[in-house]
């Protein structure tokens, strides 16, 4: 990932650490009184405040959003992945062993719905990036939202003369299919079972190429299994590249995004995909399900299937027509999602808390 630096004093910014990140549970529970303290002293200055929920072993983010809303103040909770199959996926992926799965069960699970349960009832605005999240959690109740948390703006929409040449071009069967995957290099994202898809839809005769843009621990690796596979001609690793135009430059020549995620995740990549017309072909789970259902450009495979992952994109290499319905599709759905519209209705929702307070 590209870094920038934020001037703290322009901004408005100031940190006030509270523990070495590196601090261990038990080393952090010696803290936790003066961790508290210090937190009480942060919130009773607040006029907001704005986390989420905590880690079992160091719980001081809810430990504020609980401060917060026994001073009455604004409280803003987000929640970014609905976490509730993770442990199952990552014990059946085998990344996992039977004890990590089981004390994520029986102990952090249950952790993470406890606070979500309070949350809901007890603080100002809860934000949770899935709609099942808000079924399961939220039901009725107003402060409740379903945020989609979209990070391209209108200027990265793909424009309309850009997007009809690239829907020209796919109509000739010769030309290859641009697949690309964009994020960090980790084991997690499943980008070793995008490349076993890329080489089984080679075997089937597919024309596709597959640019992988990011950099991260699982680099090396993932280079040994494109040269493993046979498939190094058709893959190109492309580094590490800017979020912003730079980026989308590259994202407009593309049309297929693969998505394999070894546990559930909301990448906003398929969401800047889709604002450079590209159709998204992802694992079936929770967050590509809910993008499916709400009109984006998702088609969706077997969670874990490599060799399903690998069937569809022949599919789509032999089927320009649907693809290009897909590759619309996701245009129209990031017109009507881009950053601006979100960050305006969370502007507006935070506005509503103070309306609130003053009537």
């Amino acid at each position: 990932n590209a870094l920038e630096s934020v001037d703290e004093a322009l901004e408005g910014i100031r940190f006030r650490p509270l523990f070495p990140a590196a601090e261990s549970p038990l080393g952090f529970l010696r803290r936790l009184p003066t961790i508290a303290a210090a937190l009480r002293e942060e919130v009773a200055a607040a006029e907001v405040v704005h986390s989420n929920n905590s880690q079992l072993y160091r719980p001081f983010e809810f430990m504020a959003l609980l401060l917060a809303s026994f001073l009455g103040k604004n409280t803003i909770s987000v929640t970014d992945i609905d976490h509730r199959r993770s442990a199952m996926m990552r014990y059946r992926a085998g990344y996992w062993t039977l004890k990590e799965y089981l004390s994520t069960r029986l102990l952090h699970d249950p952790f993470q719905h406890v606070q979500q349960q309070f949350g809901v009832r007890r603080f100002s605005l809860v934000l949770l990036k899935s709609a099942a999240l808000v079924r399961d959690y939220g039901a009725a109740r107003p402060n409740v939202k379903n945020f989609l948390d979209s990070a391209f703006s209108r200027e990265h929409l793909i424009g309309p003369e850009r997007l009809a040449a690239k829907l020209r071009e796919i109509e000739d069967p010769q030309t290859p299919l641009q697949v690309v995957y964009f994020g960090r290099l980790v084991n997690e994202k499943g980008v070793d079972a995008m490349l076993r898809a890329v080489a089984r839809a080679l075997e089937r005769g597919a024309r596709v190429r597959f640019d992988i843009i990011g950099n991260g621990p699982a680099e090396a690796s993932l280079r040994a299994s494109s040269r493993a596979l046979g498939i190094d001609a058709f893959v190109r690793f492309v580094g590490a590249v800017p979020f912003g135009l730079v980026l989308f430059e590259h994202l407009y020549r593309s049309h297929v995004l693969l998505a394999a995620p070894i546990s559930e995740d909301t990448p906003r990549s398929a969401l800047d995909a889709n604002a450079a017309g590209i159709a998204v072909l992802a694992y079936d789970t929770q967050y590509y399900r809910e993008l499916a259902g709400i009109g984006a450009g998702v088609e969706l495979v077997p969670w874990g299937n490599a060799e399903a992952l690998g069937d569809r994109l022949a599919e789509l290499d032999s089927s320009r027509r649907h693809l290009g319905a897909l590759m619309k599709n996701s245009v129209e759905f990031a017109a009507e999602n881009t950053q601006e519209v979100w960050l305006d209705r969370r502007v507006n929702w935070t506005r509503g808390l103070f309306e609130l307070a003053e009537s």
